[in-house]
């Protein structure tokens, strides 16, 4: 499985997590529950995104260069 549909699965659970939770039926245990896991998924999430933007370079073809892509 690549990396990006890991991180598509995991943010589409972390989505579910959060609807599960603004519905009127979710009761606080679950809500505790589904908050750990979204704690986990966004963890996930986040790590993806940061390998991923270690990897990104520009290149500069009127100079034939590749410098970092530095994100302010």
């Amino acid at each position: 499985m690549s990396k990006i549909s890991v991180f598509e699965e995991t943010l589409q659970k972390l989505e579910d997590c959060v609807k599960r939770i603004k519905s009127p039926d979710c009761t606080l245990e679950e809500s505790m529950e589904l908050y750990e896991k979204s704690v986990k998924y966004y963890e996930q999430c986040t790590k993806i995104l940061d390998d991923a933007k270690q990897k990104l370079e520009i290149y500069r073809p009127e100079t034939d260069t590749t410098e970092e892509f530095d994100v302010i």
